[in-house]
């Protein structure tokens, strides 16, 4: 009955869950049981609960109240914490390989192993039909997404149709996007972020900056260029590889890539490293101690406005049932204490984290709120 413990510890814990933020979970599993051994065991189980209580010197307010929690598990087990009966489908607004797609694959397996249910992952070149996919499927939880600012900044500049506070249910926020590095080609006329702040201010427009035309990278950007009082030329540069292949040829005179891409690219001499952006108070500490000064995060180097909060977000379709988001979200605490799941998020560079549904909507409405500001700041803001 290992399935029905796993159970039993979501249900416990799901009340200091639900008031609490960062990284939550439940036990993992180590056998399967079945839905059916679940409900046919409950009387037994409960009975059993009385008669040790009565043993222990439990009070009879202390049976009732375990009667009422095996009552739960019941439900829980038989509701499948949440998700309807059938295959589970995790869209990824985004090209197989990419940080979102692997951070959803990680997912994937946790939910399999954890809550030993069923799903697929299925993959979407273009970002917006991805979410157009999930906007339009049944709210009854068997399609969900893991989704970045990109779906924000989509609809905020008018690229997208999907209203993430209409279209879409937010289930919970999830792990951090971690840390960005801001790379220029090895040739650069400048080393250091506060050398390049000084070459564009005294060359206004002239560093290229790859970008998609509308997109995280690009408000990026648009922060650095409103914090720190440049100009730069926009570059059409929308995927990762594209940044990377056009830093390590010239083309470009700054990006933003993965960390981990960074390492690999400035260890073979292809491009250097000048700083990198994360969540507001982060250093470069909390991801690898070891990395060199020039890795550290722009707040570290004396620009304090310059941070970015990115979370990654599970939606639904708009019009799920409240309780079922609910058991949902509880349920997702338990992946991140997956040893697999949480070792594969940090391998890409994002932290791990869970948060209730309460705590990721005040979460997404920050998120969304600065990046009206900086869509406003470069004359991209359509809707708000």
């Amino acid at each position: 009955m290992k399935k029905k413990k796993k159970a039993m510890a979501l249900v416990l814990t799901a009340a200091m869950m639900l008031a609490l933020t960062g990284c939550g979970g439940a036990k993992k599993a180590d056998g399967e049981s079945t839905t059916a051994e679940a409900a046919s065991s409950s009387a037994q189980e409960t009975s059993a609960t009385a008669e040790a209580s009565v043993s222990a010197g439990k009070t009879a307010a202390d049976t009732k109240l375990e009667s009422a929690a095996q009552a739960d598990l019941d439900a829980a087990a038989a509701d499948r914490y949440g998700f309807p009966a059938g295959t589970i489908t995790w869209v990824v607004p985004g090209k197989a390989g990419g940080g979102s797609d692997l951070a959803t694959r990680y997912l994937s397996e946790a939910m399999s192993r954890e809550l030993g249910i069923t799903n697929t992952v299925s993959n979407y070149d273009s970002n917006t039909v991805g979410h157009q996919t999930v906007a339009n499927a049944s709210p009854d939880g068997s399609t969900i997404m893991l989704a970045t600012a990109a779906l924000n900044i989509q609809w905020i500049t008018g690229n997208a149709d999907v209203n993430p506070k209409e279209d879409l249910t937010l289930i919970a926020a999830m792990d951090d996007n971690g840390f960005s590095a801001l790379c220029a080609p090895v040739n650069a006329p400048f080393n250091t972020f506060e050398e390049m702040v000084s070459y564009a201010k005294e060359n206004p427009g002239k560093l290229n900056a790859g970008m998609p035309s509308s997109g995280n990278n690009t408000f990026l950007f648009g922060k650095i260029q409103q914090s720190a009082g440049i100009q730069l030329n926009a570059v059409e540069a929308s995927s990762e590889s594209d940044r990377l292949t056009n830093l390590a040829g010239g083309f470009i005179d700054l990006g933003f890539v993965g960390i981990g891409n960074a390492q690999e690219y400035e260890k073979a001499g292809k491009l250097k490293v000048i700083g990198t952006m994360a969540g507001d108070g982060l250093t470069i500490a909390d991801y690898d101690a070891a990395l060199p000064d020039n890795y550290r995060t722009l707040q570290e180097q004396g620009y304090d406005e310059l941070f970015w909060n990115v979370k990654h977000y599970v939606y639904g379709p708009a019009g799920m049932d409240t309780a079922k988001v609910r058991e949902i979200n509880t349920a997702m605490s338990a992946f991140q204490q997956n040893p697999d799941c949480h070792a594969g998020l940090v391998s890409i560079g994002h932290i791990p984290e869970w948060h209730n549904v309460e705590d990721s909507l005040a979460i997404r409405d920050a998120e969304y709120a600065a990046e009206v500001k900086v869509a406003d700041f470069m004359g991209m803001k359509v809707n708000d």
